[in-house]
């Protein structure tokens, strides 16, 4: 009797979150890079942007289907790699730099407003999370070399926390999803617990997440491979998916 009740429960929940995509994140279309582009970010339900260091460094701001915006330079010194968004809070654009440990704020037409040296390691990927119950909020920085993933205050750039990568050079890590250097996995952090969500058809560059949490309960992140492409995953969950686990593994 209760084996039946919690099925219920399971196949009513999951109905009601399929009227979009599944749970968890699933692939659902990919398209080119601009040119140059080494990292990809993503907050709220856009705009997407996309990195290309170089000389100068160019900015590309993108629809979620991929079609280009526009695209401005930014001055950033020599080693600039890891790239994010946070949307909601300020809306400001971060740029890492792997080589002087720094970590440098922009608008988002290209101006510099504030930099700070990372506490830990050297930056090599960067995320941002404005909902993210697990690991806290705030900008985090993927320390490559160390496996590190730290979080950070975006004011002051002190740390609050940190943690292990899934495997052995994280590379990037934004609002649950993950990437490392030496693998084709795209990782889950699930609730403190690392999962692989997807095999990707090449080594990743960096993520991007957007998530619009507990209300909509909607996941989106972009991927960007060295085959030049960019993977868009989308997921829905008609319940938190913590309440939903916990629900799984009664039933089990």
């Amino acid at each position: 009797m209760v084996r039946g009740f919690l099925c219920a429960i399971v196949i009513a929940a999951l109905s009601v979150g399929l009227r979009a995509q599944s749970w968890p994140p699933s692939l659902v279309e990919s398209f080119p890079a601009p040119p140059g582009a080494r990292d990809v970010a993503f907050e709220g339900w856009g705009p997407l942007y996309v990195f290309a260091p170089g000389t100068p460094s160019r900015v590309y701001e993108l629809t979620t289907r991929g079609s280009t915006v526009r695209s401005f330079t930014i001055a950033v010194p020599n080693g600039a790699r890891g790239f994010t968004y946070d949307g909601y809070s300020i809306s400001s654009l971060w740029v890492s730099n792997r080589l002087n440990g720094y970590i440098y704020a922009f608008t988002t037409a290209g101006s510099l407003t504030s930099s700070f040296l990372c506490p830990v390691g050297k930056p090599y990927g960067l995320g941002f999370s404005v909902y993210n119950p697990v690991r806290g909020n705030g900008l985090f920085a993927s320390c490559r070399d160390e496996n590190l993933i730290v979080r950070l205050n975006q004011t002051t750039g002190s740390l609050l926390s940190s943690f292990a990568g899934p495997a052995s050079a994280v590379i990037g890590y934004d609002d649950w999803l993950c990437v490392d250097r030496d693998s084709n996995y795209l990782y889950w952090d699930y609730y403190r617990e690392w999962r692989v969500l997807d095999t990707l058809p090449a080594r990743p560059y960096g993520v991007g997440t957007g998530v619009l949490w507990p209300t909509d309960q909607w996941v989106r992140g972009f991927v960007l491979c060295r085959n030049g492409y960019i993977y868009r995953y989308e997921g829905y969950s008609a319940v938190a998916p913590a309440s939903l686990g916990r629900v799984k593994a009664l039933y089990r």
